[in-house]
């Protein structure tokens, strides 16, 4: 009886440091990465390489026989007033105008009515000749000695696009996680570890702003990388 007891003691007391081992060998395999996670910025100034301009302006007649006439020649006296500031006809389109027959509105007071028709023509202008649309744009008020008052509302706000992204997304990219970098090492030097390899990697969404409220032909570009380093 007392060789069964002493087995069996000997037995539990294998199996308690057996599993000490195990354990301690799994603590070792188990152990979590120690990482750091950070984010780089790259910003970079550009210009605008395209330019979007609806040159509006209205005209109104009696008869639409000769609204059409009024339509056609102040639409040739733009043209002749682009072409002056060196924009072909590769640069804009003249699109359909828009007709408003007064005499079929409800809430038209008749007897105020000084045109039968209106027409809104609207002359998108689409360039990369970004200086020359912002020029003619600047000098649109030169029209109105012409009989030709062009719009100066939202729908009619020139604007301009940076359409090249594509062409600066690797390098802008690279000087983000390279940003990055430089921030995870200063942290493993506060913290006494050294830099590993990047364990995850995301690149954030790339925005593109006026350089300024007033300046919209300068664009500025930013990303955001986070970026996950294993540290030693």
């Amino acid at each position: 009886m007392k060789e069964l007891k002493a087995l069996i003691l000997a037995v539990s007391v294998s199996l308690v440091v057996s599993a000490a081992i195990v354990s301690v060998g799994l603590s070792k395999i188990a152990r979590p990465d120690r990482t750091v996670t950070v984010r780089g910025l790259a910003e970079k100034e550009v210009d605008a390489d395209l330019a979007l301009w609806p040159l509006t302006f209205t005209l109104g007649a009696n008869s639409l026989t000769q609204l059409q006439k009024d339509i056609l020649a102040k639409t040739q006296t733009v043209k002749e007033y682009l072409a002056d500031h060196g924009l072909s006809e590769e640069d804009y389109t003249v699109q359909s105008p828009s007709i408003t027959d007064n005499t079929i509105n409800p809430y038209m007071d008749r007897d105020k009515i000084l045109y039968t028709y209106l027409a809104q023509t609207v002359i998108l202008v689409r360039s990369s000749k970004v200086a020359e649309v912002k020029k003619a744009q600047d000098d649109s008020l030169d029209l109105m000695s012409s009989g030709i008052a062009v719009s100066k509302d939202y729908n009619s706000k020139i604007s301009f696009e940076f359409t090249k992204l594509n062409d600066i997304k690797p390098q802008m990219i690279a000087e983000a996680t390279k940003n990055a970098r430089t921030a995870a090492e200063q942290f493993a030097h506060d913290s006494g570890s050294k830099v590993g390899k990047i364990k995850t990697a995301t690149q954030g969404f790339f925005s593109i702003e006026n350089a300024a409220e007033d300046l919209q032909e300068k664009k500025t570009i930013r990303v955001v990388t986070t970026v996950e380093y294993l540290l030693k």
